[in-house]
């Protein structure tokens, strides 16, 4: 028992050093580590109804609120400060619009006026559409003329348009009738003129115009556009013209600008059944070939076109005449740094052909036989700026020479006593004649817009023409305005106004005297003709989407009505109407 009590001390002892021993030499190597030992868990159904609660954690560095004691000091301030009561916005609903494909409206006035109009494009796919237009207007006789004054007008066009994202072709088929009679005879006593015989003479004259028109354009590729026209104009004395137009410009990139071609045919043939002052036929046939090449340069600032035109005339043409003409072009315009102020300085020249068309158009009163020729525009040119200050104003002032051979003039015809019933033969008519004449010109044009409906627009323009021997130049005025105003009164109201103002100008009146053996019965002196002044007013009211009414006058506050001599108009019409807007689909 001793002996194992001493062998159990012994061995007590000895692992009691070994384990010294070893602490001694592993203290720097040995750390301390900390073992967690964790259950899985097992869960039972026990826990699954149990309402988890967060733990709670003791926080000991909550710290009480400190309190804070404020003292004020009132200090007397004078103020005149009143706040004013915040409203709230009121928001207003956008007008949304709608536009429809097509209407149709009528009216009907005063001194017989009647108006139908009725217009339609109608798509057929996403690439086509097709359009019609048809108007009809007519206003009555004025009282007191020896023969029928009223006036008519019918029109027919029938369009459609193909697009792509690349091209673009526009066609139409018009034909164009207007209906007007040579009633302008002088003021004087008729019953002393036997060759006159009112009873038996119809004044009317109908022009008919027919045209087919074509026009390509392409957005990318060497053509840029073709265009094709053809023109045939009659009227009520078996008077003909045939016009054929074909033109098209080319685009050709040149060091990062264009230089563009663009070539040019044209044919006129006019036949009239005799001349006026005897009985032969009278032929024309003409024609021209142009080319025009120029240089196109369009910069930001700067927009230049630098180029020539040689013109190839052919057909009935004037002993003399070059037979090959060259005119300069050139177009040059900056655009200064804040873009409000552009100068410009356009030069070129100009080849015409003239033809009845164009003269009817601009007088209607032309007899239906005339001596045609081109106008060669030697000089034409044009110096000035645009202004645009802002604020939706515009400026523009120019100052404008041109010189021209065989420049057109409307002349009064001498009365025919051997007339044989025909109605522009009473001395009532307008004949073409030609000359050199130089032409200089001051226009000026202000523009102010206020918004998409509101806008007016005033232009003005003073011409000077010298003739050659410094002889009259005839109805041809010195100053021309023409103003627009467009107002939009409210949510439904648009209300526009346009006037139009022709200064003095000459005219020829021949004297009419029985015919004798002594005399021929005319003798011509300068008659001046006193400006005209007309207005043209239009209101809209817009009832709603599909539904408008509308008025509609023309009144002359000059005594003087007539652009032409003794060709008076109505002083006052008046007229009221309605349009329907609706929708065709296909």
């Amino acid at each position: 028992m001793k002996y194992n009590k001493i062998f159990i001390g012994f061995w007590f002892f000895f692992f009691g050093l070994i384990i010294a021993t070893a602490q001694e030499e592993e203290t720097d190597d040995l750390g301390t580590q900390e073992i967690t030992v964790v259950k899985s868990y097992s869960p039972s159904l026990k826990s699954v109804f149990k309402i988890q609660t967060l733990p709670e954690i003791d926080d000991s560095l909550v710290q009480k609120k400190i309190k804070v004691d404020y003292t004020f000091e009132s200090i007397p301030v004078l103020s005149t400060f009143v706040p004013n009561k915040a409203t709230p916005l009121k928001l207003q609903r956008q007008e949304s619009s709608f536009y429809h494909n097509s209407y149709v409206m009528g009216g009907i006035g005063n001194q017989s006026y009647l108006q139908f109009n009725l217009s339609a494009m109608v798509p057929l796919d996403r690439m086509q559409s097709i359009g019609l237009e048809f108007l009809y207007n007519k206003v009555g006789a004025i009282d007191q003329t020896l023969l029928n004054s009223d006036q008519k007008r019918t029109s027919l066009n029938l369009l459609h348009q193909y697009k792509q994202n690349n091209m673009r072709v526009d066609s139409d088929l018009r034909f164009d009738r207007q209906g007007h009679n040579f009633f302008g005879l002088y003021d004087l006593d008729w019953t002393e003129i036997p060759s006159l015989r009112l009873n038996v003479i119809d004044p009317s004259q109908n022009l008919n115009y027919l045209s087919i028109r074509s026009r390509w354009q392409w957005y990318e590729g060497l053509f840029s556009r073709v265009n094709f026209n053809t023109h045939i104009t009659t009227d009520s004395f078996d008077s003909m013209e045939h016009i054929v137009k074909i033109n098209s410009k080319m685009r050709i990139p040149f060091f990062n600008q264009y230089l563009e071609l663009i070539p040019h045919v044209e044919l006129i043939n006019t036949d009239f059944v005799s001349g006026y002052y005897n009985d032969q036929i009278l032929e024309f046939h003409k024609g021209m070939g142009r080319l025009e090449l120029q240089f196109l340069n369009v910069g930001k600032k700067l927009k230049l076109l630098l180029g020539a035109k040689g013109i190839y005339p052919f057909g009935n043409i004037e002993e003399g005449n070059p037979i090959f003409f060259v005119y300069p072009k050139a177009e040059i315009s900056y655009k200064s740094g804040s873009g409000k102020w552009v100068p410009f300085v356009n030069y070129n020249g100009i080849y015409d052909l003239n033809s009845f068309t164009a003269f009817s158009l601009e007088n209607p009163y032309m007899a239906p036989t005339m001596t045609i020729k081109p106008t060669e525009v030697n000089h034409y040119g044009d110096l000035g700026f645009n202004a645009y200050p802002g604020s939706g104003l515009s400026f523009k002032l120019n100052a404008h020479y041109s010189q021209y051979d065989n420049f057109p003039m409307f002349k009064r015809l001498p009365y025919d006593q051997n007339n044989k019933d025909m109605a522009y033969r009473l001395g009532n008519a307008y004949e073409v004649i030609y000359d050199s004449v130089e032409k200089m010109a001051i226009v000026t044009r202000i523009a102010m817009r206020f918004s998409e409906y509101n806008k007016i627009s005033l232009e003005t323009g003073y011409f000077k023409y010298i003739r050659n021997g410094d002889q009259k130049v005839w109805n041809l005025p010195s100053l021309k305005i023409d103003f627009n105003v467009n107002l939009r009164l409210g949510r439904k109201l648009f209300f526009q106004v346009g006037g139009n103002y022709i200064g003095d100008r000459d005219s020829v009146r021949n004297r009419v005297v029985p015919l004798t053996d002594n005399s021929s019965g005319n003798f011509e002196t300068v008659e001046s003709l006193e400006s005209v002044f007309s207005v043209l007013s239009s209101i809209t009211w817009k009832i709603n989407s599909q539904w408008d009414f509308f008025y509609q006058g023309k009144t002359f506050l000059s005594e003087n009505t007539s652009r032409w001599a003794y060709y008076e108009n109505q002083s006052q019409v008046h007229l009221g109407g309605v349009r329907y807007k609706f929708d065709i689909n296909f």
